[in-house]
């Protein structure tokens, strides 16, 4: 079923809800930067099959929310917390009022919860793969290939397309101009938006300072972005009167079962969709007492 999310600057989000025969919740899935919304369309199956109704969709600029030329947006990265991740939250709330709201946000789309102004909304977040991603603590091979991105071809196709053509060079979804510029410079700083050249900012004081929605970070050991030291730098930052659980997958040397910054919604790593369903169901279960 086909849904449109239109944001408080008046952009239209396009988005599939999957709904459940006999749904007990709402799944928000919240999107990584440039990633196609099919990438998560099997995991989204996968809850809906398990009693949940799933939202799925993606940004401004993006897959089926793009716009007729990105050299003509004037978007910017925290427009993603600011605006679209608010009207998705209040969508979800009025189709579906009486029914729990859960978001899945990956990578991104759980960095910038934090941003979204009804994010007391949600009844639970399960963060994956979120971090800073400082550029400095990443892996040398993937520290480069950022830096290169970044710091020449993103500003060199900016300058002369006005848009990055990501897509062209098989990187990722295409990128308006602003969100480039704006993500780099987060990732430039070792806490990212909470480095004072933003907190307080470009990012509103108190941002993620009483979060009291439950959180459940997972992350993997062989993320090429959510190293130890970037989810250190996050997460501390970060507070809440609720506990936030931690789990981190050890990935062997040699082993086949990679996971890195994108393998988590893969079909090869269906251990990882259970343990966010059973995360999941856990807090729905505890939810439903309370309500007895």
């Amino acid at each position: 079923m086909d849904i449109n999310i239109l944001t408080d600057d008046n952009v239209e989000l396009r988005t599939t809800l999957y709904k459940a025969a006999n749904p007990k919740a709402v799944v928000l899935i919240n999107p990584g930067t440039a990633t196609n919304t099919s990438y998560y369309l099997p995991f989204a199956k996968y809850l809906r099959e398990h009693g949940f109704h799933v939202i799925l969709w993606n940004y401004r600029g993006f897959c089926d929310s793009k716009v007729s030329h990105l050299k003509d947006c004037h978007y910017q990265y925290s427009d993603i917390g600011r605006y679209d991740i608010p009207a998705a939250i209040d969508t979800a709330k009025r189709l579906f009022k009486d029914l729990p709201l859960y978001c899945v946000g990956h990578s991104t789309g759980g960095q910038q919860v934090g941003l979204a102004h009804n994010a007391d909304q949600l009844d639970a977040l399960i963060a994956v793969a979120v971090s800073a991603g400082y550029f400095s603590y990443m892996p040398l091979r993937y520290r480069l290939k950022a830096n290169f991105f970044f710091r020449f071809l993103a500003p060199l196709s900016n300058k002369v397309f006005n848009y990055v053509p990501a897509k062209s060079f098989k990187l990722m979804e295409d990128l308006p101009a602003g969100f480039t510029d704006e993500w780099g410079a987060w990732c430039r700083e070792k806490e990212l938006f909470f480095s004072d050249k933003f907190y307080g900012k470009t990012i509103p004081l108190g941002t993620y300072k009483n979060f009291n929605v439950p959180t459940f970070v997972f992350t993997a050991d062989d993320d090429e972005i959510c190293t130890e030291r970037n989810l250190h730098n996050f997460w501390k930052n970060v507070t809440s009167d609720r506990p936030i659980t931690f789990k981190r997958y050890s990935i062997g040397r040699g082993s086949d079962q990679s996971i890195g910054h994108f393998g988590y919604f893969r079909s090869k790593n269906t251990h990882i969709w259970q343990d966010i369903l059973e995360t999941i169901n856990k807090v729905h279960h505890d939810k439903s007492l309370q309500t007895l």
